[in-house]
């Protein structure tokens, strides 16, 4: 949120009663760390990105990853940010003053040193007390299942740069003019943003931009916004001089993503193992979702053999629900 290339800042860590914070800016190599760290089981809140950032600044993955937020949505938490949590169980109440701060600044001011501590000062216990209520409701291999599923997924994410970045989110319903503004200012607000050291969106946001190419497609007035500093708004002017000039044969086209069509038999497929899965969940007190997210569900219908997007224990709470909506379908489960 301070810089235009993401870094990892800190990590860290609590082991055996003992909470350490490591300079990730100031120690080049951490391998004597991840040595460590690779002989235990992981504890983590909302891993995902961090797992992320883990992999994408040592190219590194834990050899096992526990993550209490997971628990705590298996076990029926509607609120499972940790310091909701933390407060629901030991009734205390962690600041959340330091959570957008930039913590690549040095040094850090003891309040943030405090509050960096207590990210893990009471994951242990937090843990502890979610896997005995896993336990109790006899959910413990969920729990080992999902945390197994997340690290898959992350490690298939590709780190390679995404392509046409600057198609964001909202361009699909842009023509050859919208979608040529569009990836000029993308272009020109990332100079901005490399150049300041500043994250993009700072500059302008990608629904911003949106909107500007959206105006600019319709023939409407484009005037920068009025806080920008004069140069910003020269260029501005500039580049879309420089788009007119470019021509309509240089202008980027829409891309047609090729995407199967549902038949109505699968949307209404789709629509009856919603249904059932909502009332599973509602019996097991937790999210629907957990259960498979839509998407999810609209794939095993696609499939209509396997269940292959879907956990072992989330196909076995199916399975009676898949054998009535989709006739004929075996559920597979792995020995």
């Amino acid at each position: 949120m301070h810089h235009y290339h993401e870094k990892l800042c800190l990590l860290q860590v609590a082991c055996a009663g003992r909470f350490a914070l490591v300079d990730p800016l100031a120690i080049s190599d951490v391998s004597g760390l991840l040595a460590l760290l690779d002989r235990h089981e992981l504890w983590f809140h909302g891993s995902d990105y961090d797992l992320t950032m883990l992999r994408r600044t040592y190219d590194w993955a834990p050899r096992v990853v526990r993550d209490t937020q997971i628990a705590a949505r298996l076990v029926g938490f509607r609120q499972f940010g940790l310091a909701a949590l933390i407060h629901t169980m030991f009734g205390l109440q962690l600041s959340k003053a330091s959570q957008k701060a930039d913590w690549s600044r040095r040094p850090l001011p003891e309040h943030m040193l405090s509050y960096a501590v207590d990210d893990v000062r009471y994951l242990i216990p937090l843990a502890d007390y979610l896997m005995k209520l896993l336990r109790e409701k006899g959910r413990e291999s969920w729990f080992e299942q999902s945390c197994a599923d997340l690290q898959v997924d992350v490690a298939a994410r590709s780190m390679a740069p995404k392509e046409d970045p600057w198609r964001v989110q909202g361009n699909g319903r842009l023509h050859s003019k919208g979608l040529a503004i569009l990836k000029a200012m993308w272009e020109w607000r990332e100079g901005i943003a490399m150049e300041r050291d500043i994250p993009c969106y700072r500059v302008m946001s990608n629904k911003q931009m949106v909107v500007y190419a959206e105006t600019f497609e319709v023939g409407g007035v484009m005037d920068p916004p009025g806080g920008w500093r004069p140069r910003w708004k020269k260029e501005f002017h500039d580049l879309i001089a420089d788009v007119f000039r470019a021509g309509q044969a240089s202008w980027p086209q829409r891309v047609k993503k090729a995407k199967a069509r549902l038949s109505d038999t699968q949307r209404d497929q789709i629509d009856r193992l919603c249904g059932l899965r909502d009332k599973i969940a509602e019996s097991l007190d937790i999210e629907s979702s957990l259960l498979g997210s839509r998407s999810t569900l609209e794939e095993v219908v696609a499939d209509g053999v396997g269940q292959d997007a879907l956990m072992d224990w989330q196909r076995e709470l199916l399975k009676e629900s898949l054998a009535s909506v989709l006739p004929g379908t075996a559920p597979v489960t792995a020995e």
